[in-house]
């Protein structure tokens, strides 16, 4: 009696080039769209604005004075500003530090393809400001180009990639930040 020894089966060269196929297929529809991703776009320059956003209060923590972040929304841009106005050097590439966007000025502070669209600061008073602030104790304010700085109420930033729009959020008084859909 003669017992049958189980052949390995492997896979045959068509089934191997059929899952080559697809992958391939599967490779060219979804590699050119990760590029396009408008909404990764937006995430990532809402990260920046936030991660310069604690930058700055913790400046104005650890210096125990006023640090500002002064936006230009038609020029699309932002600069870190102490008391004076005066535009801080960024501290690990050694130059002003300004946020530009969409393609907007030179060098690695740039986020292409995002538009900066819009800010809304308002301070106890009611006035809309351009200009949000932080105190000694973290304390969002809002600053106005006469020099006045007073307790924010309402304050947030807006930036868009193609039609994917988020606004950041600044809380009253703690200075939470947090991330909307616009």
């Amino acid at each position: 009696m003669q017992t049958e020894i189980p052949r390995a089966r492997g896979f045959t060269l068509v089934e191997i080039l059929v899952v080559v196929i697809i992958l391939g297929i599967a490779g060219a529809i979804i590699v050119p769209n990760l590029g396009t991703r408008d909404d990764l776009k937006a995430a990532a320059a809402a990260r920046v604005v936030m991660a310069d956003l604690i930058y700055t209060q913790n400046l104005a923590i650890t210096n125990q004075g006023n640090r500002y972040l002064a936006f230009d929304v038609p020029n699309l841009k932002y600069s870190v500003t102490d008391s004076g106005g005066g535009v801080i050097t960024q501290p690990v590439e050694h130059v002003p530090y300004i946020q530009y966007f969409s393609g907007v000025g030179t060098g690695i502070r740039n986020i292409p393809n995002v538009r900066l669209i819009s800010t809304n600061f308002v301070g106890i008073s009611g006035a809309v400001q351009k200009t949000i602030g932080f105190d000694e104790l973290g304390t969002p304010l809002t600053y106005s180009a006469a020099g006045v700085a007073e307790t924010l109420s309402t304050g947030s930033i807006t930036v868009q990639a193609g039609a994917f729009k988020l606004r950041i959020d600044v809380e009253p008084y703690t200075g939470q930040i947090s991330v909307n859909p616009g």
